[in-house]
């Protein structure tokens, strides 16, 4: 989906819930592990449950309806692009004070639903996506949504040298690459111009995962 489309999707959602009519409230949904979610003055007996319980847990809009707080397990909350990637890290943390949400590629209103409770909240937000021309936009609107509440990890320029795939992408993903603005995106944007060819997290899953355990929002990520 063209960005430009999916950002006047995301204006439309918005206005037709300010007007009190209810658009699907199922299909959007994120993945969720080690976050806390209170409802009007009681956390939430389900999700605290499966915090306990260290499992992961599918929100839809339906559910986050009444949510007024959340909080992560851990001093800050990571997020993920993809759903092996989540995974995997999941696995790597069990039994660490680490929060993580999946996006499932372009986020939708569940997530940024979602990671506006968490932006409220103060809480230190760190993002990570595939290095190609789609999966830099995805992590640049996300910062210009939510501005330098949003952090990055794994999207340096010497993690795309570490991640990078033999897939080569055409000219119009060249032409993406050319309207990123965060400064760290876009230096990471500029070689994997130059380069052609994609990144993708799976090739750092140790990287991602060393990052991930000892959390600290202090931490050089």
């Amino acid at each position: 989906m063209k960005p430009l489309i999916y950002q006047y999707r995301m204006q439309w959602r918005e206005l037709l819930q300010c007007v009190g009519i209810v658009p699907d409230n199922i299909s959007s949904l994120v993945h969720a592990f080690g976050i806390r979610l209170k409802k009007q003055e009681i956390w939430h007996p389900a999700y605290e449950a499966f915090c306990r319980c260290g499992e992961p847990y599918v929100l839809t809009m339906e559910n986050l309806k009444g949510i007024t707080e959340v909080q992560p397990v851990g001093t800050c909350v990571y997020i993920v692009e993809n759903e092996m990637v989540f995974s995997y890290l999941m696995e790597q943390v069990q039994g660490k004070n680490v929060s993580l949400l999946c996006t499932s590629g372009q986020p939708r209103y569940a997530a940024l639903k979602l990671i506006s409770l968490i932006v409220q909240s103060g809480i230190p937000i760190y993002y990570s996506g595939d290095l190609d021309p789609d999966g830099i936009g995805i992590a640049d609107r996300l910062w210009q949504r939510f501005g330098n509440r949003i952090q990055f990890f794994g999207m340096s320029p010497e993690d795309y040298r570490n991640s990078l795939s033999k897939e080569v992408f055409g000219e119009n993903g060249r032409k993406k690459l050319e309207h990123i603005w965060h400064p760290l995106l876009r230096e990471t944007a500029e070689l994997v111009r130059k380069t052609g060819k994609a990144g993708y997290q799976e090739n750092i899953f140790k990287e991602l995962s060393e990052k991930l355990v000892g959390c600290d929002q202090n931490q050089n990520l």
